[in-house]
């Protein structure tokens, strides 16, 4: 309860302010030694005292202005926040800045602790608070609760070169989720590319329904800005009580559910022992691939390309292999998105470069002049500012010369972004190495963009080469792709052409380059160069020749 003489102090001093009241305390502390010298008269000290206190006064003041400024800054942040309640007594400007600074102190607070529990590009609940809540929820549930995570698969491959156009996609990505949730459903960012959502009075059936439903929503094509994105949707479930007891570990299993790095999504994947098991094998498996560099287990593979036109094999494409020391030769199919997902592709394919460049270096030693080594290219590497110095330096360190090595990347990464791609064939051009497009075809790219870019062979991709004596469609495709080939003047080669009657109708349509089981599966380097010294390989295999492509029609670049 205030008094009179509390709220009659608390009026008087507040027109002075705080720096007010403390110059005003300053100077009556002062006045009691200049009265002692004025009742002495001695008039010249007295006015070299007040000269002293005036500085004094002064400098007092000056140095306090900041607080004075700080003061009225948080008292107005205060009023702001809060309003401020007519009439209520304030006792002294000191106690009341100190019961601002305290009041902004706690504002903070709760706003960090709503900042912490936020994903700062999406605005969705993060982890710890969404399992906080799903574990109260279990904790009171007498029946059946499903967990979804949903994974956004683009983002990490878009991140790899280009990290705003990730958060971009990202946050439209999240945006269409939260709108296809709605608020009715518990929803969160759990990892940097995965989401969880839970139901809570809806039974498995029901809950499935719902997470196809959400999916095939999130599949369709997002445009961010100047992005267009065809988005890979990755479902996966659990169910409380059967997959797991608590919220956490019921998380752990949704993921295990979701599709693996380089399989085929799902509409929706449910939790089995299964998964896990899985999901522990791969993790295994990254653990071992990080010691496979330095313990010597990764080696090259090469598989012959063939030109039948001049019915000789003119260099062959370097396939990554790993001997694992208990496992022997594992599939490249099981770890090479092992490496992609763990981050170290950019150090392996480093390896690999340097690796291919000793090889074809090997070859010329060996006798077989004019050959080329075509090595895959990741979309980390070519990302990558210095790729070109590395290049020169791998080819110095191994001396072979640019015009030995081809350099391959995937329709899908040389499409990402144009503008880049072109500059940086231009420049590997410059430099002499050859580049190509590998499996073009499965990305369905736009030809206009196609024809700007200053590549030299176009790789037809084996989903359009198998059975293409067979299939009508697939040889449409084909016989535009050469003669696309045909107006750009570029080379074409077929890929994966594993019998003959696929040789002949491919080479019937114009196709003279060939890469495939047909001629021969991929080999170590010693088994390559023996294979190219006997007479009798190409011979026997390779068919009548095809008429002669016509001359091309070039198409302007």
């Amino acid at each position: 309860m205030s008094t009179p003489g509390l709220e009659q102090a608390s009026r008087l001093s507040r027109p002075l302010g705080y720096r007010g009241q403390i110059l005003a305390l300053a100077a009556l502390a002062a006045s009691l030694p200049l009265l002692l010298l004025v009742a002495s008269g001695d008039g010249a000290s007295l006015a070299f005292a007040l000269a002293g206190v005036g500085l004094a006064l002064t400098a007092l003041a000056l140095r306090l202005r900041p607080v004075d400024a700080a003061a009225r800054l948080l008292r107005e942040l205060t009023r702001v926040g809060q309003g401020e309640a007519a009439g209520s007594p304030r006792f002294g400007s000191a106690n009341q800045m100190l019961a601002d600074v305290r009041q902004i102190a706690s504002t903070l607070e709760a706003l960090r602790h709503r900042l912490s529990n936020r994903h700062p590009l999406t605005e969705l609940q993060t982890r710890e608070p969404f399992l906080a809540g799903l574990q109260d929820h279990l904790d009171q549930s007498t029946s059946a609760v499903v967990l979804g995570a949903i994974r956004f698969g683009d983002y990490d491959r878009l991140a790899a070169f280009d990290q705003t156009a990730a958060d971009k996609a990202l946050k439209a990505f999240a945006a269409r989720l939260q709108e296809a949730v709605g608020r009715q459903r518990p929803l969160a960012q759990v990892d940097r590319d995965c989401f969880a959502i839970w139901f809570k009075e809806l039974g498995p059936e029901t809950a499935a329904s719902e997470l196809q439903a959400i999916a095939y929503v999130l599949s369709q094509e997002i445009r961010p800005e100047d992005l267009k994105i065809s988005p890979d949707v990755g479902v996966g479930a659990a169910i409380f009580p059967d997959d797991a007891a608590d919220a956490a570990t019921l998380l752990t299993r949704a993921y295990a559910a979701l599709p693996k790095p380089g399989q085929p999504a799902k509409a929706l994947s449910f939790f089995s022992p299964r998964s896990s098991t899985e999901a522990r094998e791969r993790y295994a498996l990254e653990q071992d691939l990080r010691t496979a560099v330095s313990g010597d287990q990764l080696l090259l593979y090469f598989q012959p390309v063939v030109d039948l036109s001049e019915r000789r094999c003119i260099g062959a494409e370097a396939l990554l292999r790993w001997r694992h020391p208990e496992r022997g030769l594992v599939s490249p199919g099981e770890f090479m998105p092992v490496l992609e997902q763990s981050g170290m592709m950019a150090e392996v394919g480093l390896w690999v470069l340097n690796a291919a460049c000793r090889e074809a270096r090997a070859w010329e030693e060996a006798g077989l002049m004019g050959l080329k080594v075509a090595v895959n290219l990741s979309a980390v590497q070519f990302l990558d500012p210095g790729l070109n110095t590395i290049i020169v330096r791998t080819l110095e360190r191994h001396g072979l010369s640019p015009h030995s090595l081809e350099l391959e990347l995937t329709e899908t990464a040389a499409m990402a972004d144009v503008e880049r791609t072109r500059r940086m064939f231009g420049e590997l051009r410059e430099l002499g190495v050859s580049v190509a497009i590998d499996d073009f075809g499965a990305g369905y790219s736009s030809l206009s963009s196609l024809q700007s870019l200053p590549f030299s062979k176009l790789k037809i991709d084996r989903e359009f080469v198998s059975r293409v004596d067979e299939r009508r469609e697939g040889r449409a495709i084909c016989t535009a792709l050469i003669e696309l080939s045909l107006g750009l003047e570029i080379e074409v080669l077929a890929e994966g052409a594993e019998t003959l009657p696929e040789v002949q109708t491919l080479h019937a349509l114009g196709c003279n380059l060939f890469q495939g089981f047909y001629f021969a599966r991929p080999m170590p380097g010693a088994d390559f160069v023996r294979t190219l010294k006997d007479p009798a390989w190409l011979e026997g295999l390779a068919p009548a020749p095809a008429p002669k492509r016509r001359a091309p029609q070039r198409i302007a670049r």
